[in-house]
């Protein structure tokens, strides 16, 4: 059960932010039949009304371009669904940074939009237990139009697990690549292992001590902090490969054990710690953010970090397309998982990673305030409309694809424009991942056919054992609220530990010392509950596609 999820709630912002070098529906009255997005003739004369609804939402990184001149309220792209719905869209929309800031006010002041969208489920479920919610279930089951999307099984995973209560329309998020590995620079591979890729760990480490030989001023191995996560993509590499990363959790023999008290922990930090001794790990990992990261790996000849297969296809593009005359020349590619895993791991299982869940942290929700609550269910409909998603991704022909031998050939510069490519950020229903197809024709055209082929087979050696693992985050469980407010404070503390260990600070058996005080503190307040959960619903969730229950 690694730390899966975390990925998900920034999927958008990593290929913006990290890398950009980057239906008819019974009771909406007044809808046509299935497939049909427009408005259909009589049924209630005020459902034919055109009204004013607000709308909070997170841009997810993808700021509106140019941002000086784009009106969040009255573009191309939101009127597709205003026109569909017969509404007027007033929608604030934060800048990125200063999203969870601004939403958390907003849920605090209890004045809330007609129709609200977030990606952080876990307090606006418990808004919704404290009545500022509407159950969207009944409005689901009447409309075919959600339904293309979102299945039941995925209402079911967005179920809030305490009331049984269906606060949000999640946004999907099946469409894309599955797995997860080492996102590599495959030009370093070539220039200083003979285009061969490491098969052991220890292969791994002697391509980092030979960038560094050739390039003294390189960082062969550089780390990203976010939040309390501090050991993140380039940090996160060994870690992942010992099958123990610092803030996720294992089933073994039916029991959960927190990753940090594992021997492939202990391990994975003795080596981390002499990498760091060496000269090869990043001096500055412990302080190093989202900003310093993107210019050491760009700049710095950084050969890896630990990342998700939807990440790669669009962040290559971006470097190919924005990047300077050397960023051009790198090759991003994932490794292949190893022949041979660190003897103290107990199965290589554990260091593979599972399928993502079918849907995203993000949802849309109707606030019980809502002045009118058909009408915001006619606009999350809107939302779901194919001349949307059509738009969205591949705009039209002419303008930005045309066709050829009957198939449709992107336009690059028009298709890939920084003034069409933010509305990536309105696919709340059908998700970020879909529009497979437009958006690998337009990243084969601006990566190369042969890097765009290497890549996508990679990725599906990925796919392949993430399916051999099935579902990696455990479906349905909420933590209590007193393991919430702790949460912060366990972490934090895995940090410091393992941070001094890595750098020299505290022996390892200090460290050891350490973890056995950390497990008495923290392991019953917050794996008990999570044991309890499982053994409670073993049946429900193998039939969800989570077959670690069994390990």
């Amino acid at each position: 059960m690694n730390k899966s999820q975390l990925s998900r709630k920034w999927p958008a912002a990593i290929s913006a932010v990290l890398l950009a070098g980057t239906i008819a529906s019974a009771c909406s009255g007044g809808k046509g039949t299935a497939g049909d997005d427009t408005p259909a003739p009589g049924g209630d004369p005020k459902a034919k009304e055109r009204i004013e609804l607000s709308m909070f939402y997170n841009n997810s990184g993808l700021e509106h371009f140019p941002l000086d001149t784009t009106d969040p309220s009255n573009n191309p792209f939101l009127n597709i669904v205003e026109q569909i719905a017969n509404v007027d869209l007033k929608v604030e929309v934060p800048p990125y940074k200063d999203y969870q800031t601004k939403f958390n006010l907003l849920l605090s002041s209890g004045k809330l939009p007609d129709l609200l969208h977030t990606n952080y489920p876990d307090p606006t479920y418990k808004a919704g237990r404290d009545g500022a919610f509407i159950d969207l279930k009944p409005y689901y089951d009447k409309s075919p139009i959600v339904q293309k999307y979102i299945t039941p099984q995925m209402m079911e995973l967005a179920k809030d697990p305490i009331s049984g209560k269906y606060w949000r329309i999640p946004m999907a998020y099946d469409k894309g690549p599955q797995g997860a590995g080492i996102f590599a620079r495959y030009d370093l591979v070539e220039k200083y292992n003979g285009g061969k890729w490491p098969e052991t760990v220890e292969d791994w480490v002697e391509l980092l001590r030979k960038i560094k030989k050739a390039e003294p001023d390189a960082i062969p191995m550089s780390n990203r902090v976010i939040g309390d996560t501090m050991f993140a993509y380039g940090g996160a590499v060994f870690f992942q490969l010992y099958g123990a990363n610092p803030y996720g959790s294992r089933i073994q023999g039916g029991k959960v054990i927190p990753n940090v008290v594992l021997p492939e922990y202990k391990a994975a930090v003795e080596l981390m710690r002499s990498l760091y001794a060496e000269g090869l790990f990043d001096k500055e990992f412990a302080t190093t953010d989202t900003t310093k990261w993107s210019t050491k790996w760009l700049n710095n000849n950084v050969l890896f970090q630990w990342n998700t297969a939807d990440q790669i296809l669009p962040g290559l593009a971006a470097n190919m397309t924005t990047g300077t005359d050397v960023q051009k020349k790198y090759k991003f590619v994932f490794a292949p998982p190893l022949t041979k895993y660190p003897s103290v791991l107990a199965d290589k299982k554990y260091a593979t990673p599972g399928l993502g869940l079918p849907i995203s942290t993000h949802g849309l929700y109707i606030p019980a305030s809502s002045k009118n609550k058909d009408r915001a269910w006619d606009v999350i409909e809107a939302f779901a409309s194919e001349q949307l998603k059509e738009e969205i991704f591949w705009g039209k022909e002419g303008e930005t694809y045309t066709m050829k031998d009957g198939k449709r050939v992107p336009i690059a510069e028009k298709l890939g424009a920084k003034e069409r490519t933010w509305s990536k950020h309105l696919a709340f229903v059908f998700g970020f991942t879909d529009g497979q197809d437009a958006q690998n024709a337009l990243y084969e055209l601006q990566i190369g056919t042969p890097l765009f082929n290497q890549v996508r087979s990679s990725m599906n050696v990925l796919q392949n054992d993430a399916q051999k693992i099935g579902l990696a985050a455990i479906p349905g469980y909420a933590e209590p609220d007193e393991v919430v407010k702790k949460n912060s404070e366990m972490w934090q503390a895995v940090n410091k530990f393992t941070s001094e260990a890595i750098m020299g600070r505290i022996t390892m058996d200090q460290f050891t010392k350490e973890v056995q005080d950390w497990e008495k503190k923290y392991r019953t307040l917050k794996y008990e509950p999570l044991q309890k959960y499982i053994d409670a619903n073993e049946e429900s969730l193998r039939k969800l596609g989570y077959t670690m229950v069994d390990w």
